[in-house]
């Protein structure tokens, strides 16, 4: 049955529209309650979560190794990777900073101390009671956070690992010295050694392990100078350039053949005999004998067979020279030779043949009697220069000739004069050889003819006691003037003669020692 009441009518209207008003109100009311509760239902959540597992809250890091989310064992491995093993530091000379070297911490028994680190990062918004933990992870996911890792030393290994490490910093001092490219003198300065201080170095370490492992990644290394025993050489050096430049020479003359020898090693050959050794902390600074007895034997054969120079003697003068100082000219010597008797020959035929006075011959050979030599037996000849028992004057030389019946004299290998001589009769002929004037006479008397021999130079005995010589125009003791208009051709009795100008300045000319040459 339908109602035509208005009123009713209207006032169901108002039920339903304020049933509806109350439903959506209620809504309302419902969604303001959920929207509300919605975070702390979530923080609740998100607490329990991580109450109940094993990961890192995330936006945690630790020493700078993002560990957020991930569970311990693989925020652990992270963080051992990163500081343990791929890390490298530093390490510096503290003296001199440009010395760097690359070192893992673990060398020095430095490292992360990973389970410690992880498990205060682990501790991070799950600490204290439940409120402050919960404000303690919101903030950490708001914000993130970041944690140094916990750092350990091993006093053990750090101080075996500086020791290691001392071999390889260890750099030895260099100590000054001198060598030689061919003949350049190399001098070579002192520079010092470096040594690491293990104890200094490890103190560093312990003071501060953190701040060298975290912070600066810097190992200080505290090295010592170590200087070199030998810094001076300056005196070796100026020895060593002293014998490169001494230049130094040998000068022979050979009063035989008249001819002078000058032997002068190059600076290269020098550099060859230089001995530049270590003595502790000196430079020893020395002549090779064996490079100078080479160089003295080259000497010797150059001479060679019948020529001789005493080789101690040679040896010593090229030290001398290598110093620096003024050597004198050596004389060459002549060793004794041999000849074979020929038929019809006797003892003074083969003493002109030779060269040498028949009583040389037979002081050299003391078997020998004056006759009945036998063909082919070989006797010992005396040296060429036997004669010259006087020191030689080798800047001058007289020089007589038999055959032209000449006679030059020469100082300093120049012509001085020239003469004519007249020299023995063929039954009392002069000797051809080399002789020397070894005494000196202004008016020599010969008894067994009477006659006086004026300026007399006296060059080699005929016969033992019996001296032949150089002199002027003698004079019989009747004051009669012997051979004036002959001279030129052989006259005497084996002296060679001048007239009386030439013999007076020959005399003064020709000090004892002078070498007389005597060619057939």
């Amino acid at each position: 049955m339908i109602s035509d009441n208005p009123v009713s009518s209207k006032k169901g209207i108002i039920r339903r529209v304020a049933g509806i008003f109350t439903r959506f109100v209620m809504l309302v009311i419902l969604g303001f309650t959920a929207v509300a509760t919605a975070p702390v239902l979530l923080t609740l959540g998100l607490y329990c979560y991580f109450q109940l597992t094993d990961e890192m809250l995330p936006g945690i890091a630790v020493g700078g190794v993002p560990v957020g989310g991930l569970p311990s064992a693989e925020a652990a491995r992270a963080l051992q990777k990163t500081w343990n093993e791929d890390l490298q530091l530093t390490a510096v000379d503290l003296t001199n900073p440009s010395h760097s070297w690359q070192i893992a911490p673990s060398e020095l028994g430095l490292s992360v101390a990973v389970d410690e680190s992880i498990a205060h990062a682990y501790d991070l918004g799950r600490s204290g009671n439940f409120i402050e933990s919960i404000g303690s992870m919101l903030a950490i996911l708001k914000f993130g956070a970041e944690i140094d890792p916990a750092v350990e030393l091993d006093l053990v290994l750090a101080k075996q690992g500086f020791e290691r490490w001392a071999e390889r910093v260890y750099i030895a001092p260099r100590d000054a010295d001198l060598s030689l490219d061919e003949d350049c003198l190399v001098q070579i300065e002192s520079l010092p050694g470096r040594t690491l201080d293990v104890a200094a170095s490890l103190h560093m370490l312990v003071e501060e392990p953190e701040a060298i492992l975290l912070d600066h990644q810097l190992v200080p290394f505290v090295t010592l100078e170590n200087p070199a025993r030998r810094q001076d050489v300056s005196s070796q050096a100026e020895a060593v350039q002293s014998l490169l430049d001494s230049s130094p020479t040998i000068r022979a003359y050979d009063p035989v053949t008249d001819e002078r020898f000058v032997w002068s090693p190059e600076p290269v050959l020098i550099a060859s005999w230089i001995n530049i050794e270590s003595d502790g902390d000196q430079l020893r600074v020395s002549l090779k004998d064996e490079g100078l007895s080479r160089y003295v034997v080259e000497i010797e054969t150059s001479l060679g067979e019948v020529r001789r120079l005493d080789s101690e003697v040679v040896t010593e003068i090229l030290r001398s020279g290598l110093l620096g100082e003024e050597t004198e000219t050596l004389i060459i010597e002549y060793l004794p030779g041999t000849y074979v008797v020929e038929p019809d020959d006797n003892l003074v035929s083969i003493s002109f043949k030779v060269g040498m006075p028949y009583w040389k011959l037979q002081e050299f050979n003391p078997g020998l009697a004056v006759s009945g030599l036998v063909p082919g037996e070989t006797l010992i000849v005396p040296p060429k220069d036997d004669m010259l028992t006087l020191p030689v004057i080798s800047e001058k030389r007289i020089v007589i000739s038999l055959r032209e019946q000449r006679m030059w004299t020469y100082e300093g290998g120049e012509l001085h004069q020239s003469y004519t001589v007249s020299t023995g009769i063929p039954n009392s002929p002069t000797l051809p050889g080399l002789f020397q004037v070894s005494t000196h006479n202004e008016n020599a008397y010969a008894s067994i003819w009477d006659l006086y021999m004026p300026h007399f130079l006296g060059i080699y005995e005929a016969v033992p006691g019996f001296m032949n010589g150089i002199h002027g125009l003698p004079l019989l003791s009747g004051g009669r003037r012997l051979w004036a208009n002959v001279l030129g051709q052989p006259a005497s009795f084996g002296c060679i003669i001048l007239d009386l100008g030439a013999a007076q300045e020959l005399y003064y000319w020709a000090e004892d020692g002078v070498v007389v040459e005597i060619q057939s």
